[in-house]
């Protein structure tokens, strides 16, 4: 196969991907709504503006757990600018392409 029939098949499978993800969404909101009336709703989240977490959440237990997911995101991303920068370095990138002409070979 050429690379213009790889990036058809690509692009179509993130197509119907992200047209499941809104479905489900969808379903999963009509099915608590037609639930028991009395629940309690909670929600929490991050935006990560850079290196800057905004944290938000509707009750202390929420924001805590958003608070915990902001320091991970925060972890993950500071270990993958230090694995880009070491791939930088010209010893990083002959590692990164003795690395790449082992796994081919």
């Amino acid at each position: 196969m050429n690379a213009a029939a790889w990036f058809t098949i690509g692009f179509l499978v993130i197509l119907i991907g992200v047209f499941i993800i809104m479905a489900a969404g969808i379903y999963e909101a009509y099915r608590q709504a037609s639930q028991a009336q009395g629940q309690k709703v909670q929600a929490g989240g991050v935006i990560m503006i850079g290196p800057i977490p905004i944290v938000f959440g509707t009750s202390w237990k929420m924001t805590i757990i958003a608070i915990v997911l902001a320091i991970a995101l925060m972890v993950i991303a500071i270990i993958f600018m230090l694995v880009a920068r070491g791939m930088a370095t010209p010893s990083g990138q002959a590692a990164a392409a003795a690395l790449l002409a082992h796994n081919i070979a």
